[in-house]
């Protein structure tokens, strides 16, 4: 692939996720793909974040809107081979495989039909069973490589740039995440990762009891979870809070704990 340590520092400068995925775009559109989807397959607890087709994505909004509505997931074959395959892969290697008359090639019909020909298929394995697919799509196979060989330097390199997307991506979406917490929303998190009741927290920071309520509960709604033991886990695997020795404000030795969460504030 041409000017790949270039696109490899421009997508790692990126400072927001949108700006990795344009970089991205841009390097593969260059090669002659135009057509991009950033899919988490599975869950990524990680992130906070539900499996999703089309995270980011360039791929026809028309088609984006039908696939979701016919539930082809359960049988695209793209995302079928993601889900077994650790190597990159060109979509063709798949279809040549299926039966013509098969709901899964009908499907890679429509998808013709819809602007996404042709294209790789990338699988990324993330933290745990964290699964990522990236759809790198063009319109056709153009007329002057159908009797030439498959360009694996291209597949290599990316599949190179795919992880540096993802990683990037991941990365600032982690910043964002420390981000939008306020300094005592990180005090409280920290506090109740230690055990803590609300009431131990309130005389901890000296402040009201409603207060803390009301602090939760903005902490469940930016970190989309559904209760405390929920916010404080995704809080701790995305690093918003880590284990650190410190002593409390408060005199009372019944509420000095040995050790608590340190709040990090990006």
């Amino acid at each position: 692939m041409k000017d790949l340590e270039r696109y490899v520092d421009r997508i790692v400068a990126s400072q927001t996720t949108q700006e990795a995925f344009d970089n991205f775009c841009e390097a593969m559109r260059h090669h002659g793909y135009d057509r991009i989807a950033y899919s988490l397959v599975n869950d990524h607890p990680s992130l906070g974040l539900s499996s999703q087709h089309g995270l980011a994505t360039s791929y026809p909004e028309d088609w984006m809107k039908h696939y979701a509505a016919h539930n082809f997931s359960l049988i695209d074959p793209v995302t079928q081979q993601v889900l077994t395959r650790r190597t990159p892969f060109f979509w063709s290697d798949v279809t040549a495989r299926l039966d013509r008359l098969s709901p899964s090639c009908r499907m890679m019909d429509e998808a013709a039909d819809a602007g996404l020909g042709d294209g790789i298929g990338i699988s990324l394995r993330g933290e745990g069973a964290e699964l990522v697919g990236i759809g790198i799509a063009r319109s056709s196979l153009p007329a002057a490589e159908q009797n030439k060989p498959k360009d694996y330097s291209f597949l290599g390199g990316a599949y190179l740039l795919s992880t540096c997307l993802h990683e990037t991506y991941r990365d600032l979406h982690i910043k964002s995440a420390r981000a939008a917490l306020s300094k005592r929303e990180h005090d409280v998190l920290s506090w109740g990762a230690e055990g803590k009741t609300d009431e131990e927290i309130s005389m901890i920071l000296n402040i009201a009891f409603g207060t803390v309520r009301f602090h939760w509960q903005n902490i469940f709604k930016k970190l989309a979870a559904n209760g405390r033991t929920y916010a404080i886990t995704k809080a701790l695997r995305q690093q918003i809070i880590t284990p650190a020795s410190v002593s409390t404000p408060n005199k009372s030795a019944s509420l000095r704990p040995r050790a608590r969460a340190r709040s990090i504030v990006a």
